[in-house]
């Protein structure tokens, strides 16, 4: 598998997290109790990766069908 599709992959996975980690800390959320809280921050947290992994997984996608060096780019 290209290192490329992996950086997708995670992408969609860090999505997935996210929605799950803030989801579940929403339904244990109430008066009082910060773990539900906890989760929702966590969740939120989660969800600034997936950008990231998308334009890494661009840059060497295009460096890949360039045949370039995926590390430094010549």
């Amino acid at each position: 598998m290209k290192l490329s599709n992996i950086m997708y992959v995670l992408g969609f996975v860090s999505i997935l997290a996210s929605a799950a980690s803030f989801a579940g800390g929403k339904a244990e959320g109430g008066p009082g109790n910060k773990g539900g809280e906890e989760k929702q921050r966590s969740g939120l947290f989660v969800g600034f990766w997936p950008p990231t992994f998308f334009i890494l997984g661009k840059i060497i996608e295009d460096r890949e069908n360039a045949g370039k060096s995926i590390i430094t780019g010549e």
